[in-house]
């Protein structure tokens, strides 16, 4: 959650503008080309239509590159709203910012416009100061309410309003009488998105079986519903409560809907990894790549589990460097966890050296990485005892 707010997976996929690449033998041609071109760009690939849906399945790099052709029209906010959503899903708060107040100043009454720059606000929030974080909070919660005043019934408002009351203080209007009503005005306006939202609620009252209870009755009101079958099935791969088959059949069950995703292969590659099913995981990540490729984060999820299992640790390395052999997706572990959890697994190998030049890496790409830092200490620390 940003502050308050759990933004949900979305993507886009576009196509590349054509070039020209022959020689201009004339100014003339070199004007009738050029004219094509920015034609090309102007035409249906780029569509912002299909940038939004790519956002919904989860695929950023493709919606990125979908938008770029369109980012010099400064003066359509649909397009700075997807900019906005995008450059946040790669952790460029400062971008995200600037394109949704310039989407909210073209088109101040769009509710999903004020609720992009809720949702920079409290991801902002989320990780400045506590000077800073009351402030951010502040405008966080304004935006949202500007939002449900244009669109009571805008649901990704509603679901942040229901968080930010169940965890705010009193005295910054926190209310969890109120959240618990927000939540059952989900359930009414949308039977998956209310039962989500319920299980939510559940999990932060650490109440293992009602969020069971909810994620099954957002899987049964969904039948092909795909984020409800991922939910559950990230479910049953945690502790104390973890299910291994479960997990494996909702995860399949969600691979079926849309092979074209990669959680499905994510939480699959968990559970197989955790079961040290080895062969089976291969199959799996292979599948994943050749559906997604794109899109590596079932090597990650699996290096992680060996990482704190510590087994096949050799595997584990493996997957994470091809895990880095990428630009992540928007919303995925990005480069420095990724380096963070290469070192850690180097750590355990015993390769102390490796180790810390992994984690100095981490830190170098983001130089707030608290864990990263006390990694590379207690691995120093332990190289200088050794």
């Amino acid at each position: 959650m940003k502050m308050t707010v759990n933004p949900r997976n979305r993507k886009l996929e576009g196509k590349a503008a054509r070039r020209i690449s022959c020689l201009l033998i004339s100014s003339l041609c070199f004007l009738f080309f050029t004219l094509c071109f920015l034609v090309c760009v102007m035409a249906g690939p780029t569509d912002p239509g299909s940038a939004e849906a790519l956002i919904e399945a989860g695929h950023w790099k493709r919606a990125r590159a979908t938008l770029m052709a369109r980012v010099a029209n400064r003066r359509d906010a649909r397009v700075a709203w997807l900019l906005s959503r995008i450059r946040e899903a790669f952790g460029d708060l400062d971008g995200a910012l600037n394109a949704a107040q310039q989407a909210v100043a073209l088109e101040d009454g769009s509710s999903s416009y004020h609720y992009q720059l809720a949702e920079v606000y409290g991801e902002m929030a989320d990780k400045a100061s506590m000077f800073a974080a009351k402030s951010l909070a502040e405008k966080f919660k304004g935006e949202l309410d500007a939002s449900l005043a244009r669109d009571p019934k805008n649901l990704d408002a509603l679901e942040a309003l229901m968080e930010y009351s169940f965890q705010a203080p009193p005295i910054m209007g926190g209310d969890k009488g109120k959240a618990h009503a927000i939540a059952d005005e989900l359930v009414q306006l949308s039977l998956v998105r209310g039962c989500l939202a319920q299980a939510e609620l559940a999990s932060e009252a650490k109440d293992a079986a009602k969020v069971e209870e909810w994620f099954l009755k957002a899987v049964k009101a969904g039948p092909k519903n795909y984020e409800a079958r991922t939910a559950l099935a990230a479910f049953y791969t945690q502790p104390p409560h973890r299910n291994t088959g479960l997990a494996e059949r909702y995860a399949r069950e969600a691979v079926q809907l849309d092979p074209a995703r990669a959680k499905g292969y994510s939480i699959l590659a968990t559970g197989l990894a955790l079961e040290r099913r080895w062969s089976e995981l291969e199959e799996v990540l292979s599948t994943s790549e050749n559906a997604v490729p794109d899109d590596l984060s079932p090597y990650y999820e699996a290096a992680n589990v060996l990482q704190q299992s510590g087994v096949e640790l050799k595997r584990g390395e493996t997957y994470m460097r091809k895990y880095l052999a990428q630009e992540p997706e928007g919303e995925e572990p990005d480069a420095a966890h990724a380096h963070r959890l290469l070192g850690l697994i180097l750590e355990k190998q015993g390769r102390k050296a490796e180790a810390v030049s992994e984690l100095q890496t981490a830190i170098q790409m983001n130089p707030h990485f608290k864990e990263a830092k006390e990694d590379l200490q207690r691995v120093q620390k332990g190289s200088r005892q050794g």
